[in-house]
């Protein structure tokens, strides 16, 4: 066979290039199987996802209650209370809502990439407190680690023109920033704190 047969098998003289198969096309019981797998897929997500608002909404609905019926001379139960609540509701505990990355924190606020103020507010409350408690207790690290998330919510609550935030949120912000400021914080939460800042400038 001459060279120019192997370069371009399937050629004759003066024909142009050699032409490609068409690429083989999915036969009709494929098509529908590959359909039903996408369409499953995607309604088990949206279950999920229903599912998990539906536990964060019992959540913060009882965090809520907690908050409302707590003295703060009895820190520890209401440590103890958001403890239960986690493991009721979210298969947790209290020093997960401490330790969240802050993208995981601002996730558990967000119903279809929607942010939820209701839901972002009780959750800072919540960590405000735990953080008045583990200060209570000379905690300071884990009492950093409550109140910059609990900055951190305070802050998108505040850039959110849809969130109905009462007049007292600019105090407690302001009085957070002193604690977080004096305070140890992990890296993630400084910086989430430190983009959110620059972003409103």
């Amino acid at each position: 066979m001459d060279l120019s047969r192997r370069l371009g098998a399937g050629r004759t003289a003066g024909s142009g290039p050699a032409r490609r198969a068409p690429p083989r096309l999915l036969h009709r019981g494929q098509r529908v199987f590959l359909f039903q797998f996408l369409f499953q897929s995607a309604r088990l997500l949206m279950i999920h996802q229903d599912v998990l608002m539906r536990q964060i909404r019992q959540f913060t609905k009882a965090i809520a209650t907690l908050l409302g019926q707590s003295s703060r001379e009895q820190p520890d139960g209401l440590l103890q209370g958001i403890d239960e609540a986690c493991r009721t509701h979210l298969d947790g505990r209290a020093e997960d809502l401490r330790t969240l990355p802050p993208d995981a924190l601002l996730e558990l606020c967000h119903e279809n990439d929607r942010f939820v103020p209701d839901v972002a507010q009780t959750l800072a409350r919540a960590l405000h407190r735990m953080g008045e408690t583990y200060e209570y207790r000379d905690d300071a690290e884990k009492a950093g680690g409550c109140f910059a998330r609990s900055l951190l919510l305070y802050r998108h609550l505040l850039h959110d023109p849809d969130a109905p935030v009462s007049w007292q949120a600019g105090t407690t912000v302001a009085a957070l920033s002193k604690r977080v400021d004096a305070l140890p914080v992990d890296d993630a939460t400084l910086e989430a704190l430190a983009a959110l800042r620059n972003g409103a400038e």
